[in-house]
């Protein structure tokens, strides 16, 4: 009787183990400049887990949406996040200046035009080093793995690229990085001063809206075919759409529902989308993945070329591409493929 109760115990805990979720956190700290708090999020197994250098994650998010909705999203399995700490990783993720939950300057409640772009990259570098410096002393530990989507590729390049010494291992997915000829971040685009060719739109303001309705049809416009579920499943691209909007207080205010993204990632972009790159990632001396999907419409090709030929100083460096996938891989039917590829590249010893 007492080793079938012993039994019985031991198969609780392991399926208790199993379904635990994981302890998530929700704090603010202090940005490296006076007045800005910057809102972090971290999950990490419910068992503890001791940090070390190889085991902490931090994701960085793109141009136009907060952390949360990109990393966490709670619907059904998709949460980026709860993968990684189900597979034993401590996970952070934040939002920088004017973004989600973090600080918003007194321009994000001006009407746009009245300001210049907000959140130059300079700046989100300088977040990402207030959230790694606050990892790094939190967990006792001396570097910090990064990843990161879209703009948050190139501001995680950015960062390293001048910090290599706090960085384990650093992970590009959909980066944008000096392709001269970027159509749809440079010359021709929205960006683009008309009358003035090799100047930027200061007419775009401080920030921008951004609608369900909007992110709907640029996701839709990636996927090559007619029917849009043979990409990803039916409701996640509603479910990610609405979660976004619910870090914007004022979303709601607006018809349709829209939150504010700041301008400063489309200056910066267009310069580098016009042959002016703001950093160089032969200044990157850290095992380097750069990843994205098939028709991924931020990040061309070019641009991972050229950032493969200029990781000269990486002393491992990778480059991935995902069949049949878009800018938004993570929340279509090949992630776990995405995941994995990531994982594996973070996991290995190098």
């Amino acid at each position: 009787m007492k080793a079938r109760r012993l039994l019985a115990l031991f198969l609780l805990l392991a399926v208790t183990n199993v379904i635990a979720a994981p302890v998530k956190q929700d704090e603010y700290i202090d940005a490296l400049d006076p007045g800005i708090k910057l809102f972090v999020r971290s999950k990490q197994p419910e068992r503890t887990v001791r940090a070390t250098d190889d085991n902490v994650v931090l994701f960085v998010h793109g141009a136009t949406y907060p952390s949360t909705p990109d990393f966490d999203l709670q619907y059904k399995d998709y949460s980026w996040a709860d993968w990684m700490v189900d597979k034993g990783y401590i996970v952070y993720m934040f939002d920088k200046r004017n973004y989600g939950f973090s600080t918003r300057e007194k321009a994000m409640d001006q009407p746009a035009a009245s300001n210049k772009p907000v959140t130059r990259s300079f700046l989100a570098v300088r977040d990402i080093g207030a959230v790694v410096d606050h990892i790094r002393k939190r967990h006792g530990i001396n570097k910090v793995t990064l990843i990161g989507w879209s703009w948050g590729a190139t501001t995680a390049g950015y960062y390293t690229s001048l910090n290599s010494e706090k960085v384990k291992k650093l992970v590009m997915y959909a980066p944008a990085y000096a392709y001269a000829q970027h159509t749809n971040l440079g010359a021709g685009s929205g960006s683009q001063d008309k009358r003035k060719p090799n100047e930027f739109n200061y007419a775009l303001g401080a920030y921008r809206l951004g609608s369900k309705a909007a992110n709907d049809g640029r996701w839709d416009g990636e996927i090559p075919v007619a029917d849009k579920n043979t990409f990803r499943e039916e409701g996640v691209r509603d479910a990610f759409a609405l979660e976004a909007l619910k870090t914007d207080p004022t979303s709601e205010s607006r018809s349709p529902a829209s939150l504010r993204a700041p301008n400063g990632v489309l200056e910066d972009s267009f310069m580098q989308a016009t042959g002016r790159r703001i950093w160089n990632a032969s200044s990157i001396y850290v095992p380097t993945l750069v990843i994205a999907g098939e028709f991924d419409t931020w990040s061309f090709p070019e641009d991972r070329e050229l950032l493969m030929r200029d990781l000269t100083n990486a002393p491992v460096k990778k480059l991935v591409m995902i069949k049949n996938a878009t800018h938004f891989v993570l929340f279509e039917k090949p992630r776990l493929q995405f995941f994995g590829e990531i994982h594996d590249f973070i996991s290995t010893a190098q």
